[in-house]
């Protein structure tokens, strides 16, 4: 109804030129009848010109009706789709990202745009059509009942036997559209997957695997849709055959009446007419009960999505001025994997690193940071204000996260700082990219800061993405900054300029830093190091041979 509401005035005039549409076609038997009868047979031609007039009249406004009702039947269905499909996105958006990470891809875009064409035709087709066809049933009906009564009641018995196929294989045709949906959702995240990673297909030589999962996938597909295609035909069979009884009944019945002279030809073909058009609505009315649980599992997939947990936070506003992160007793879980436990620490402003062998939960402390998940126990505060307690658009205004693999959009170079803060000049954004020494290579470029870096910024190297997404950190200009390893995989010149500009951020922002190399870590800096649960707890492994003072290790953490 949120999204009905605004367009039932739209949805009442569709169902009106329907109904002048249909109401016309009423009128096209009676002019049949008096063609046949008072021309034809009485020899009135004098009547002849009315009816030709009558019935080009009728076919032309029946016409125009029919123009104006699907143009704005098209427009209403293009709304509708617009305005779900904008707040089913917009639900995923802001739904949790515990709960959204646990969904396909594939099967996310499947729901916003296959399944929310499917919804809306309740309401553009399946709603205003059921109420025109009870229009159409009821005013042919009485017209027959008018023309000869007992041959209406005879020819009306077999109208519930239409009802009994649709009732039959209704609840088949939910079971196996849903499962269609399902498979057709599974492709989606096939394709998703495997089209960004041609490269490794390629070089592994996985071609003709890659193709048999494929092959699987269509395979099972089909075998859903056919199924569903099975059980629809059989519908639409068995509905014809029904729909030839009253037929039957008519001509069995109507003919020796013809015969004997107690009902006119022309009645007799008006009442031909007349039974087409009253059972059609019924067929219809088959028809629009199959469709109708046909998009039922559409409806309840992209009814799924409004019904995800929403991210929205508190209520209080955060201000943060000394930048100090207070992680207190937290702990976390991720398919049923404990990952933080009683996890206690101190962030300050200035240089902080986290560092640990994998899987121990650092860069879940910045996930954590940032409320992209929920906690299970224990509270983050930042400068004393607990962070579940503030509003999630002023905690992510006060935090800026650079992850190890940078994630950059299908536009142009200026379009992806320009995001860190969409108010920025472009003098700004060219003062940020200087600051992360980008400039120069952007300017080298024959496009410049124009220049696309296409999907997942696959045209530029690993040290050109971070620094971008540096450039980004730098014009949002927030108090906190965390970095998830974000000179793992680029060359020792990119380490350095980036390694430089985040020291020089040091005196004003609280920095936290995820690292595995002990290089990078500043003497005199606070740094904490995480341990599985089954080592020595705040112990360091003599593996590591720290090149600084150990005046850096201010804190190790107890827990995991």
């Amino acid at each position: 109804m949120k999204f009905i509401r605004p367009h039932i005035l739209t949805m009442a005039i569709l169902i009106a030129l329907s109904f002048v549409s249909t109401l016309f076609s009423f009128i096209t038997p009676l002019l049949t009848k008096s063609l046949v009868d008072d021309v034809f047979i009485d020899g009135r031609t004098t009547l002849f010109g009315y009816i030709i007039l009558g019935t080009a009249g009728t076919y032309l406004v029946s016409s125009f009706s029919t123009y104006i009702s699907n143009y704005k039947k098209g427009e209403l269905d293009l709304i509708l789709f617009n305005d779900v499909a904008m707040e089913a996105f917009n639900a995923i958006q802001f739904a949790s990202m515990k709960i959204t990470q646990e969904m396909k891809v594939g099967d996310l875009l499947s729901r916003i745009v296959v399944n929310t064409r499917s919804a809306i035709s309740m309401f553009t087709i399946i709603i205003p059509e059921f109420v025109v066809n009870a229009i159409r049933i009821i005013t042919p009906f009485i017209i027959m009942l008018f023309l000869n009564f007992r041959l209406t009641l005879i020819v009306m018995i077999p109208a519930l036997l239409i009802l009994f196929p649709a009732m039959f294989f209704g609840k088949r045709l939910e079971f196996t559209q849903k499962a269609s949906l399902e498979k057709t959702a599974s492709i989606y995240s096939f394709l998703k997957e495997n089209l960004s990673m041609i490269p490794l297909i390629k070089v592994f030589g996985l071609e003709m695997w890659s193709r048999n999962k494929f092959n699987e996938q269509m395979k099972g597909y089909y075998d859903a849709s056919l199924e569903y295609t099975k059980n629809s035909s059989l519908n639409n069979s068995v509905g014809s055959l029904m729909y030839g009884v009253p037929m039957v009944l008519l001509i069995f019945f109507g003919g020796p009446m013809v015969i004997q002279g107690s009902l006119t030809i022309g009645t007799f073909t008006a009442f031909m007419s007349y039974v087409i058009l009253f059972f059609n609505p019924i067929a219809q009315f088959a028809f629009l009960w199959s469709y109708y649980k046909s998009s039922s599992p559409a409806f309840d997939r992209v009814n799924e999505i409004f019904r995800l947990e929403q991210d929205n936070g508190g209520k209080e506003k955060l201000i943060v001025n000394d930048g100090i992160v207070e992680f207190d007793d937290v702990c976390f879980s991720h398919n049923n994997r404990r990952i933080l436990h009683g996890f206690n620490a101190t962030f300050i402003k200035g240089l902080n690193y986290i560092v640990g062998d994998n899987g121990t939960g650092k860069s879940t402390i910045l996930k954590l940071l940032c409320s992209l998940y929920p906690l299970e126990k224990g509270c983050i505060k930042i400068d004393g204000q607990d962070i579940s307690e503030v509003r999630r658009a002023d905690l992510r205004k006060n935090i800026s996260m650079i992850f190890s693999e940078p994630y950059l959009f299908d536009g142009s170079i200026y379009e992806n700082i320009l995001i860190g803060n969409l108010s920025a000049s472009k003098e700004e954004i060219i003062k940020a990219a200087k600051l992360v020494k980008v400039h120069e290579f952007v300017t080298s470029l024959s496009k410049g800061y124009e220049t696309q870096v296409g999907e997942s910024g696959l045209k530029l190297s690993s040290g050109e993405k971070q620094k971008i997404a540096l450039a980004r950190a730098i014009l949002k200009n927030s108090p906190i900054i965390l970095l998830d390893e974000v000179t793992k995989s680029i060359d020792i010149e990119s380490r350095e300029s980036i390694n430089d500009v985040i020291k020089s951020l040091k005196n004003n922002k609280t920095i936290i830093i995820i690292t595995h190399n002990i290089n990078d870590i500043e003497q005199g800096s606070n740094m904490i190091y995480l341990v599985q649960e089954n080592q020595r707890k705040g112990s360091i492994p003599h593996s590591i041979d720290l090149p600084i003072s150990k005046s850096v290790l201010s804190r190790k953490v107890q827990g995991l």
